[in-house]
């Protein structure tokens, strides 16, 4: 820029203010500033892409970070339907056994039914035995 200054300065300098050569130094001037124009656009143009890159690599950091925890999330959602399928299959287990259990404490039951109903016939067989030996006692 301080170049085109001093190639102007010289021009100035060189002509005697003719008419031509202001004329090229018009032209010069408007083409400096529309070129310090354009590079300012440039510059802001960069500043706005380099706050844009920025704010995407803070996204990229974000999206990461959430992959990451949804990724952690998903292993312990895993982790819980593997917990739940195992205390679901001991829960299965554990009425089976109680299912089990109770077929056999029914037949157990009925044994121990049979049994008093054999012990109540025996009792009542002794009693009718015992009660006719003292009626025959009493006879004689």
């Amino acid at each position: 820029m301080e170049f085109r200054c001093y190639q102007v300065t010289e021009l100035e300098c060189q002509s005697n203010q003719s008419p031509v050569i202001k004329s090229q130094k018009a032209e010069l001037n408007q083409t400096i500033e529309e070129l310090e124009n354009t590079l300012r656009d440039k510059e802001e143009e960069m500043e706005r892409l380099k706050e844009e890159l920025e704010n995407m690599n803070d996204l990229m950091e974000q999206k990461d970070s959430l992959t990451q925890k949804l990724e952690e999330t998903e292993l312990r959602g895993r982790v819980l339907e593997e917990q739940l399928s195992g205390a679901e299959q001991r829960l299965e287990e554990n009425q089976e056994e109680q299912e089990s259990f109770r077929k056999s404490l029914r037949t157990l039951l009925e044994l121990l039914d049979g049994k008093i109903f054999e012990l109540t016939e025996l009792r009542d067989t002794l009693a009718r035995l015992i009660e006719e030996e003292e009626e025959e006692e009493e006879e004689a």
